[in-house]
């Protein structure tokens, strides 16, 4: 009876439905036409908030021979542009891609460009001034035609590695894997992990978790004649590919790697953007790879309704009307003229469908589209979409206007100390009478793109969250119950919105993990015996409680990773907790 009771409100809480609508305020916020010539393929973006402010801010890579444009959020009212690069050095080169990341996890935001022509550049952020550190960090400058960069945790040693998507025919370049050496370089283990070394005309790639193992597995998009590659983490630094078991080896003109879980199943699926059905190879439209929860994937294209036929580039999933599943947008290259479509969006209608809904604003979108990125301009709970368009067009900022006081929201964001700052890998699940929605923190996706760190849920009408949990790249969970609605809320790794962890079979809870001081433990069963190492297996203590007082004193030892070994009557256990 109380399981239908919860599903009852679970429906009655996403009854009211939101009027989806978004319209284009680039120019009235501030935002200004690249002025110069068509480039292939267009320009990246990023919509991250690259000074730590609160407001997701917008950056646009550059044309032939412009510099990066950096837009300003002013408190959500508009946006003014600024130079933060180098006065010296010429930066005015063409750049394909921008992500900000956090790669020496000093809590502010570094950059990374990329380019097709002058070779790919790394900035740090030292005390709000970017420094050109690409040499020292050990980044080659020759030109090895780049076009995405996707930032991921190859190791789970906190420290963020990055992957080289290099697009360019007759040649021996090929992609490659920069591991981060967690003290400001890093190498390229491009080899030595098992990834194929030959080259392909790739666009972007994607790290997340398909097989929920917790490490980071590789996504990679090739374009013409060559299949794309699923490689999985095998968890000791090397990877496997699975291409062909997982069904993901299409061959396609592929465009973008975009992640997410739309039907929140707990599996993430990838949406992956082609050209129109009179050019592709062979597969014809976009693609939509469901997630089957067993280490492969199924092409549901066209029976979910998103096998879209059109030049497509950039595509996001977002919930736009805050009603609890994913919605899709595409970017597309045609205009009206070309009689194919200049864009694309997906409504989610449940049970693995989506319909293409008309009235839901875009109203004159006919530009020539590339990347696109979502983010929270303002901080209304609402996802907005920036699309960079083709030279001489203002950059689109489609701005969700759906309708206010219907659907609530949720947004978190993160805050790693011991998994790297940002938070990328990072998995979240929040529970609504409930039914589970989740997301994954990327750095780096889509075509060239970069979305907003903030996570966004909607939640319909409900006013609290059951729970919102967090997995972190470092083996920590954090749960938080009972949330209210309508915030953004942040989550520090290892804080007190840990939860116990329960061993159901035996009964067996072991609290607070991270622990300050002391580890308490209940169990159906006698403890006779507990030991405690460090990581590196080295005996720290040996306890022998007393019947009933399981506490283990942990005031003295060092921060980090400790093991647990506890010998009951009946088995042994070994628990793995952070002491901060």
């Amino acid at each position: 009876m109380k399981k239908i009771v919860a599903l009852l409100c679970y429906i009655s809480s996403f009854s009211i439905i939101a009027q989806i609508n978004f319209q284009n305020n680039g120019n009235v916020l501030g935002l200004t036409a690249n002025t110069g010539t068509s480039i292939f393929g267009g320009s990246g973006v990023s919509f991250v908030d690259y000074n730590g402010d609160g407001y997701d801010d917008i950056t646009l890579a550059s044309g032939d021979n412009l510099p990066v444009r950096f837009y300003k959020n002013l408190d959500g009212t508009f946006f003014v542009e600024e130079n933060l690069l180098p006065i010296l050095g010429d930066y005015s080169y063409k750049t394909r891609s921008v992500t900000w990341i956090d790669f020496d996890n000093d809590g502010d935001k570094d950059l990374f460009l990329t380019s097709d022509t002058d070779g790919n550049r790394l900035f740090e952020n030292q005390n709000s001034t970017l420094v050109d550190v690409t040499i020292v960090a050990g980044f080659p400058l020759d030109n090895v035609h780049t076009y995405g960069a996707s930032w991921g945790d190859i190791d789970n040693d906190g420290c963020l590695d990055v992957y080289l998507s290099n697009r360019i025919g007759d040649t021996t370049i090929t992609n490659y894997l920069f591991k981060n050496n967690c003290d400001g370089t890093f190498s390229d283990v491009t080899d030595s992990v098992g990834l194929t070394n030959s080259s392909a005309l790739t666009f972007c790639s994607a790290f997340f978790d398909f097989n929920n193992d917790g490490y980071q597995d590789l996504y990679v998009a090739n374009d013409k004649f060559k299949p794309n590659y699923l490689y999985k983490n095998n968890g000791d630094g090397t990877f496997s590919d699975v291409s062909q078991s997982s069904g993901t080896d299409i061959v396609v003109d592929a465009m973008s790697v975009t992640v997410d879980d739309f039907n929140s199943d707990g599996f993430f699926d990838i949406f992956i953007t082609n050209t129109p059905n009179s050019i592709s190879t062979p597969t014809l439209g976009s693609i939509l790879l469901k997630n089957n929860g067993n280490e492969t994937f199924s092409d549901i294209s066209v029976v979910s309704g998103t096998s879209l036929d059109s030049f497509s580039w950039g595509s996001s999933f977002l919930d736009a009307d805050n009603d609890g599943d994913l919605d899709l947008y595409v970017s597309c290259q045609y205009t009206q003229v070309d009689n194919l479509p200049s864009y694309a969006f997906y409504k989610n209608e449940g049970n693995e469908q989506f319909s293409n809904p008309t009235g839901v604003g875009f109203v004159n979108n006919d530009y020539k589209s590339y990347a696109c990125a979502i983010g929270d301009y303002d901080n209304d709970g609402k996802q907005d979409i920036v699309v960079n368009n083709d030279a001489n067009e203002t950059p689109s900022l489609w701005t969700n206007t759906s309708s206010i006081n219907t659907n609530n929201y949720l947004s978190i964001d993160l805050e790693g100390t011991t998994s790297n700052r940002d938070g990328i890998g990072s998995v979240i699940e929040i529970s609504v009478a409930g039914n589970k929605q989740y997301r994954v923190v990327l750095g780096g996706e889509s075509y060239m793109a970069q979305n907003s760190f903030i996570e966004s849920f909607g939640v319909g009408n409900a006013t609290s969250v059951d729970y919102v949990k967090v997995k972190w790249l470092s083996g920590l969970t954090d749960i938080l119950y009972n949330v209210s609605v309508n915030q953004k809320l942040t989550v520090v790794e290892g804080t007190a919105l840990s939860s116990a962890d329960f061993d159901t079979q035996n009964a067996f809870i072991y609290y607070p993990n991270p622990v300050v001081n002391t580890l308490k433990l209940e169990s159906q069963q006698r403890i006779k015996q507990i030991l405690v190492y460090n990581s590196l297996v080295q005996q720290q203590f040996n306890v022998l409680p007393d019947i009933g007082d399981y506490r283990i004193d942990f005031s003295k030892l060092a921060s980090g990773y400790y093991f647990v070994k506890i010998i009951s009557e009946e088995d042994i256990k070994v628990i793995k907790v952070f002491k901060q």
